[in-house]
């Protein structure tokens, strides 16, 4: 019986946390922020070149919302690869400043595959 609970224990603590657990809560939150920040910063970046202007906060809550998305997918599928905490925060970080163009992109990979299946 004690072996039961010293082999359950052994593979409980062998296994990987969810990405949507509890103990993930924290970490994720700081790489959504990173990536806000990175969409802040393209946003910013748009005003300056005169795509936006500055008080449609509607664009740039909008902005914050896809950044937080993409960067939270990001650092989920980084962490799913195990890759480095830095190259992570990196990856995140130009992920939330790419934002929606991410999207866009990976819209245009999944096209290109389906088409080849089609034909």
């Amino acid at each position: 019986m004690l072996d039961f609970f010293i082999t359950a224990a052994a593979a409980q603590s062998a296994m990987k946390p969810s990405p949507i657990g509890f103990d993930q809560l924290i970490p994720t939150l700081i790489m959504v922020m990173i990536a806000m920040i990175g969409g802040m910063v393209n946003w910013i970046r748009k005003v300056q070149l005169g795509i936006s202007r500055a008080f449609n906060i509607a664009e740039l809550i909008g902005e914050l919302f896809i950044s937080a998305a993409t960067g939270a997918i990001t650092y989920w599928l980084l962490k799913g690869f195990e890759v480095n905490e830095y190259l992570v925060a990196a990856g995140v970080g130009i992920a939330g400043h790419m934002g929606s163009r991410v999207w866009f992109l990976g819209e245009q990979l999944l096209e290109k595959k389906a088409r080849k299946l089609v034909d």
